[in-house]
């Protein structure tokens, strides 16, 4: 390089010296300029070289400052090794410098150790001298956080080349990590240590490894909050670490076992973490000189602890002991047997304190693997057996039952028969179920009903006959739960038995006219159940669906109730769906059914159409578009053009419906001048699909929302019923939301369209009360399973747009706007309600003054979950809320009674001194309350009062 080049180079250097930003874009200028190969890396070093030298700690510092930035901002392939091993050597040297260059020159030795061309004794050169010359822990949290990268970006790229360092790399990373305190850094070394202790043989430093991470244990860590880093974490990464590798057992296990007997839940639950990681490293030699120990203190606790998590955390821990030990069955069994050599006595007496530990402590270790049942078995079974054949006490039956089923589920999961064991063979479970299962009691029939279940596999013909009998007998019961029972059970036999069933189902449950219609709405049920079985849905589906078509009302709707649970189940073996459009023909024989817009079983055939058409293919929902679309466009009875429009809402995007102007009147009139609310409310939905799922550059986008908008204009700006304005109002919600949800470029014309009828003196308020359908979370129709556009954030941009209104409504229709904008507030994140607070407070005290009851409801259901943040702006505003609230607690209705209730009783979690001012007339006030007429609205005052009683008194609310 030229003397001029030289010093042209020096003087950018100098002037970018004067600010960090200007240095930053300098150095990213001259890396650039490095690898068009218009200046070479050894020439900015030594054009530098004066500045590193410098007798100015500054000048040198900033120097070396814009070396490591340049190599940051170098590709890590660019340079080549002898560049590489140049720029080794120089930070070397520069790592024997001042103290006050060493964080700019480890930053540039960070950007070092990443390049793809680092040669083999590179890393040993700078952890040497690094070693040498720096000590970690004098440095800054930054600094520390930079060296344990270098140390993690070797070990990724480096691995081999470290390891010929031998034990001198293992002792600079115990040097460098004695002693860290940040959290942050903390995290970082415990989630690399593992794979360091696992990768090096540490020998002689075993102990001095693990001396510098176990003095971490148990973690003692309060989080500020601004780390972003939880106790929980930390102790999860370092549990890791002190159960790395097998050599660290003789020296973990003793810090087990004396954290175990500590007074500190955390501590005791650290260390039961710690052992179930470390059973499986340490193995059972690590285990072996303990075992004796770890189980009289697993089972002391599992059977005497009063705290559940640690109890839980104990049978955990256990489980994973014997799994560890069950490779070596003389010490397992002995094991075992110490465990459990004190539990026989607790399980003669279901009602002793210690059974239900007892309990768990054999179902942990059966839970184990098949030799571990057995051994649990062994003891459980005929004890359990014993008793429950001598009780005569029902609970203490029902105990027993769910006792065994609990192992017999145990065992059947380990794929075994109780009976197979030769010290069990004895039993004959299933025949004393059987025996049973008729006894006059509901509990005790459904536990003994899912025992026998549990057993399908293992029950043999006779068995499965007199079950089925049984079951037939139960079908008949008014109880919900049993009958639900009995259904599951023949579902499971279905699947592994359905030559048995289809039989039993030709022999009990064929559907005869002639039965009471309770009989056949039983066994209706029974054949849905089984229907989700291929083999037994071909055999009943088709009777179900005849059943549809019953003069008898309540066959009918019980028929359809079990077709739309069949098509609404998500996992069977079988495409239901298809089956019954295809061979039951089932669309034709509903669409059939004599049925006016009221009848009840009208919703139910609607969501059987969605759900079967909305499974089809494309082909298939196409075919469904042609047969169909062609009813709505001709002149068809309401019932039908809402059968018809309940096939079209689940139809994917792209399907061609054949729109024309027959079609937008025939449904414009039906949105509004049906006499029935629900044909109207179908039909401004599928208005709605429709306009979501159009392509907008369609010719007839366009033509349909100017179509329906100018319909919707005349009709309120005409002298219409007010119930025809009503529904002109409706249709106009619902199209305002297929525009939102599709993400459209005008969706504010839209919104101020709306709007702007809250003005309307004949439909504001109607509007308001409607406006919360944009946002709902309720929505059927609207959503993503039809194949909908649903844009992100559409509820945040309705919200935002309704608060920005906020100064053009006053007078009469300021009441419309606070309805919609207080019930467009319960479907609205809290997050984005929190942003917009000052403005909100402020119409919610509004809201809470006028003589709208639902209104006020609303307003105070936000105001209860908006007080549990505990935000400063209701301390500010408490003296506007606290006497609104007293004044609601004696209102007309219930609901807002114990709504304002609830509101005083969330301002109990504010600051003492600043609620304490109103403790004497709030105590006044519910003195009233406690004595109101009705049971909840007394139930909650008495919880109001109770905690305004407690502000300031002693073990009470404390001043915060």
């Amino acid at each position: 390089m030229s003397s001029l080049t030289t010093n042209v180079f020096k003087e950018r250097f100098l002037d970018a010296f004067k600010e960090d930003e200007t240095l930053n874009t300098v150095c990213q200028e001259i890396a650039l300029e490095i690898q068009s190969g218009h200046v070479k890396l050894y020439d900015i070093v030594e054009t530098l070289g004066p500045l590193i030298t410098d007798t100015d700690i500054e000048v040198r510092e900033k120097g070396i400052c814009a070396i490591s930035t340049i190599l940051s901002h170098l590709p890590n392939d660019y340079l080549n090794e002898n560049e590489l091993s140049f720029i080794v050597s120089f930070y070397c040297n520069r790592l024997k410098g001042h103290y006050s260059i060493i964080p700019k020159v480890l930053t540039g030795i960070l950007a070092t150790v990443q390049m793809t061309h680092l040669s083999k004794d590179s890393p040993e050169r700078l952890l040497r001298t690094f070693f040498d010359n720096v000590y970690c822990q004098n440095q800054l949290t930054p600094v520390r956080y930079t060296i344990y990268l270098i140390f993690i970006t070797l070990l990724e790229k480096r691995i081999e080349d470290l390891k010929a360092m031998g034990p001198d790399f293992i002792y600079v990373v115990i040097s460098s990590i004695d002693g860290e305190k940040d959290p942050k850094n903390l995290m970082l070394l415990f989630s690399i240590l593992p794979r360091f202790m696992k990768e090096f043989k540490l020998g002689h430093l075993a102990e001095d490894m693990f001396e510098v991470i176990s003095c971490y244990f148990p973690v003692d860590y309060n989080p500020s909050g601004t780390e972003g880093i939880t106790r929980d974490d930390l102790a999860e990464k370092l549990a890791s670490c002190l159960c790395a590798v097998p050599e660290f057992a003789e020296y973990c296990m003793p810090i087990i076992l004396d954290k175990l007997n500590s007074s500190v839940k955390v501590a005791k639950l650290d260390s039961l973490n710690l052992l179930c990681k470390g059973v499986y490293t340490f193995g059972v030699n690590g285990l072996k000189e303990h075992l004796t120990e770890l189980c009289s203190w697993l089972r002391k606790e599992i059977m005497s602890g009063e705290d559940l998590e640690v109890k839980n955390a104990s049978l955990k821990a256990l489980a994973a002991i014997i799994e560890v030990i069950s490779s070596d069955t003389e010490l397992c069994e002995s094991s075992i047997d110490y465990i459990i050599k004190d539990v026989k006595p607790c399980l003669y007496d279901a009602q002793l304190n210690l059974f239900k530990p007892s309990v768990k402590l054999l179902e942990c270790i059966a839970t184990v693997n098949k030799e571990t049942c057995v051994q649990g078995l062994q003891i459980i079974m005929p004890l359990c057996l014993g008793q429950y054949s001598t009780k005569t006490s029902m609970t203490d039956k029902i105990i027993y039952i769910e006792t065994l089923n609990t192992f017999i589920k145990i065992a059947a999961d380990h794929g075994f028969n109780i009976k197979n064991v030769p010290e069990l063979a004895w039993t004959d479970i299933p025949q004393l179920y059987l025996n049973d299962l008729l006894t006059p009691n509901e509990e005790l029939q459904s536990k003994i009903l899912s025992g026998l279940t549990l057993q399908k596999k293992y029950l043999n013909e006779v068995h499965r006959s007199s079950l089925y009998n049984q079951i037939y007998s139960l079908i008949e019961s008014n109880s919900n739960e049993l009958r639900t029972l009995c259904h599951t059970s023949l579902l499971n036999f279905a699947m592994l038995y359905p030559c048995e069933i289809i039989t039993l189902i030709k022999e009990k449950y064929q559907l005869n006219d002639g039965e009471e219609t309770k009989v056949q709405i039983r066994k209706l049920e029974v054949l849905a159940a089984v229907a989700k079985t291929h083999r037994l849905g071909r055999e009943v589906l088709p009777q179900i669906v005849s059943q549809t078509n019953s003069d008898n009302f309540e066959i009918s709707c019980t028929a359809l109730s079990c077709l739309h649970k069949l098509v609404a189940t998500k996992h069977i073996d079988y495409d239901a769906q298809h089956y019954l459009y295809e061979r039951c023909n089932i669309i034709e024989k509903l669409s059939a059914l004599n049925i006016s817009p009221t009848d009840q079983r009208l919703d139910l055939i609607l969501n059987i159409f969605r759900l079967i058409v909305r499974n089809f293919t494309f082909e298939k929902q196409q075919r469904i578009a042609n047969r169909y679309v062609p009813i709505l466009s001709g002149q068809a009875s309401e019932v039908d053009a809402v059968f018809t429009i309940n096939l079209l809402i689940p139809l994917r995007k792209d399907i061609d419906l054949a729109i024309n102007n027959n079609l937008f009147e025939n449904l414009y009139n039906l949105a509004v001048n049906s006499v029935h609310s629900n044909v109207r409310l179908i039909t401004c939905k599928f208005v709605a699909v429709i306009l979501n799922k159009m392509n907008i550059i369609s010719e007839y986008f366009e033509h349909m929302l100017l179509y329906f908008n100018d319909r919707i204009k005349d009709n309120l700006g005409s002298d219409s019923d007010i119930d025809v304005k009503k529904a002109t109002a409706s249709l106009k919600v619902w199209i305002t939301k297929a525009i939102i949800t599709k993400g459209f470029h005008d969706v504010e014309m839209f919104l101020d369209e709306l709007t702007d009828i809250l003005r309307h003196d004949q439909v504001g308020q109607y509007v308001g009360t409607e406006y919360k359908i944009l946002t709902s979370r309720h929505e059927d129709t609207l959503v993503a399973e039809n194949f909908c556009n649903i844009a992100i954030f559409y509820k945040q941009r309705v919200f935002e747009h309704l608060i920005r209104k906020k100064s053009e409504f006053e007078n009469s229709s300021k009441q419309n706007y606070l309805t919609a904008l207080v019930e467009l507030l319960e479907e609205v994140p809290i997050e984005l309600l929190l942003m917009h607070l000052s403005k909100l407070v402020s119409l919610l005290i509004e809201s809470l003054s006028l003589d709208n009851e639902q209104l006020i409801f609303s307003a105070l259901v936000t105001l209860n979950s908006l007080l549990e943040t505990e935000h400063v702006i209701f301390a500010d505003k408490i003296q506007c809320f606290i006497p609104r609230f007293l004044t609601l607690s004696t209102y007309r209705t219930m609901r807002v009674r114990i709504a304002a209730l609830n509101c005083l009783t969330n301002y109990c979690n504010y600051p003492v001194t600043l609620i304490n001012t109103y403790k004497d007339d709030v105590l006044g006030k519910l003195a009233i309350t406690i004595d109101d007429r009705k049971r909840l609205v007394r139930k909650a005052a008495v919880r109001a009062r109770t905690r305004w009683f407690l502000i300031g008194a002693p073990g009470g609310i404390k001043e915060q």
